[in-house]
């Protein structure tokens, strides 16, 4: 069915309309805006002097009345020293790395990981154990009184005013407890790093003990293996007569050539005299029988020393045997380098065993302080009263949209619709 240009003209009239309805206009947002501007005003004022009024009042108040919605708190500070407790053992893998033999270190227990005693120190903190020795201490229960879950609530208490932040590059520990009393705050920071010193000291020590005792274990086999690498590199010795391969391989082959050059010069020698003197002559004799025992001295110093001589390395076994040498001697360099940093690591650790003082150490203690470390009130009162204007706004919008739905016809008739099911749910 074909259309007329009136259809068509009615189309596009219909089309402008809707898109007119579905634009948002900004002058009828500003008309929104201005027709509610004493509802926007209004709510904003009130905020702020709720909020102003609620900032006076908290310095007026005493901090521990339940009126008092701001009360001042104070932050008092301790700063601790917490070192490594492997400090120790990394020098020690630097050692076998600088040796080329850094694989070594997870061999015999050095650079191993593990919780740093920065980690150790904040575990400790964030346990129930000293925790509940403070709410002992301080009687939390009837200081803040607690009737129901003393144990729990006073923990979560405790948790939630401590603070602890550790600096890695200085390795300081930073642990600050809050309260509205500066005083009482400061007993109670003090208090949490003396049982943390102890805490931390004794699972210190036994730590360090369970080395000491790890190392003792792990010397003993190291010594077995020792034993076992230098009475095996002395029997090889004692069978092949080395005392230094390189340097006895070197002088055999250097004796082999000497020999076989004697040979030439004694053949070329005896060549000479047989010109004019006959094969009976005895010097012609001699020279053979020099050449004989010269090249039997030969075979001998090249397939070993049938008779008279079993420390002699025969030439052709010489690669195997200094092969087998070798790796003798790196065997007994290995267990040796091992018996070296096990001891240095276990001397080590018997300091740490008679002074563990250096591991954890107050720098700070803290003191009462004089400023109050909060609330800012005026970032309070400001966020407070900005967020009440654009809630006014929201509400201005929210109501104008209400008035413009019950002119409405139809949408008026949902409303209705919507209230009275509202009426039959509550009946």
């Amino acid at each position: 069915m074909s259309r007329g240009p009136d259809d068509m003209k009615r189309i596009e009239d219909d089309r402008d309309y809707i898109a007119e309805e579905d634009t948002i206009s900004l002058l009828d947002l500003l008309s929104v805006l201005v027709k509610r501007r004493w509802l926007i005003i209004g709510m904003t004022l009130f905020a702020a002097a709720f909020i102003l009024g609620i900032s006076v009042l908290s310095l007026k108040l005493p901090a521990n009345s339940r009126w008092n919605f701001l009360p001042n708190y104070y932050k008092p500070e301790v700063q601790v020293l917490v070192k490594g407790a492997s400090e120790g053992s990394s020098a020690i893998s630097q050692m076998l790395s600088s040796s080329n033999l850094g694989s070594l270190a997870g061999l015999i227990g050095v650079g191993a990981g593990g919780s740093s005693s920065a980690e150790l120190a904040q575990a400790l903190l964030k346990g129930n154990t000293i925790k509940d020795q403070v709410a002992e201490k301080f009687n939390f229960r009837e200081r803040y009184n607690i009737t129901e879950h003393p144990r729990t609530t006073a923990r979560k208490k405790i948790t939630a005013s401590l603070d602890v932040e550790f600096d890695s590059k200085s390795s300081i520990l930073t642990i600050s407890y809050k309260d509205t009393d500066p005083e009482f705050a400061t007993r109670v920071v003090n208090r949490i790093v003396e049982l943390l010193e102890k805490r931390f000291k004794d699972l210190t020590l036994e730590k360090v003990r369970m080395k000491k005792q790890f190392l003792e274990e792990r010397l003993k086999d190291v010594e077995k293996e020792l034993k076992k690498a230098q009475d095996n590199l002395v029997a090889f010795q004692k069978k092949y007569g080395i005392v230094d391969i390189t340097t006895q391989a070197e002088q055999h082959i250097k004796m082999v050539a000497d020999l076989t050059s004697q040979v030439y010069s004694k053949e070329i020698q005896l060549q000479t005299l047989k010109e004019y003197l006959g094969d009976n002559n005895p010097q012609i004799i001699r020279l053979k029988n020099e050449i004989d025992k010269t090249n039997q001295l030969i075979s001998e110093l090249k397939q070993g020393f049938k008779e008279f001589s079993g420390e002699t390395i025969p030439q052709e076994m010489l690669p195997a045997v200094s092969a087998q040498f070798l790796n003798l001697k790196r065997d007994l360099t290995i267990q040796e380098t091992i018996y070296s940093m096990l001891r240095q690591q276990y001397e080590t650790t018997k300091i740490e065993e008679t002074d563990t003082s250096q591991t954890f150490q107050i720098i700070e203690k803290a003191e009462v302080p004089e400023v109050k470390a909060g609330p800012s009130r005026s970032k309070i009162s400001i966020i407070f009263t900005i967020t009440a204007f654009f809630i006014s706004i929201f509400i201005a919008f929210i109501l104008e949209y209400f008035d413009r739905v019950e002119k409405d016809p139809v949408e008026s008739v949902k409303l209705e619709e919507i209230k009275n099911m509202l009426r039959l749910r509550k009946r």
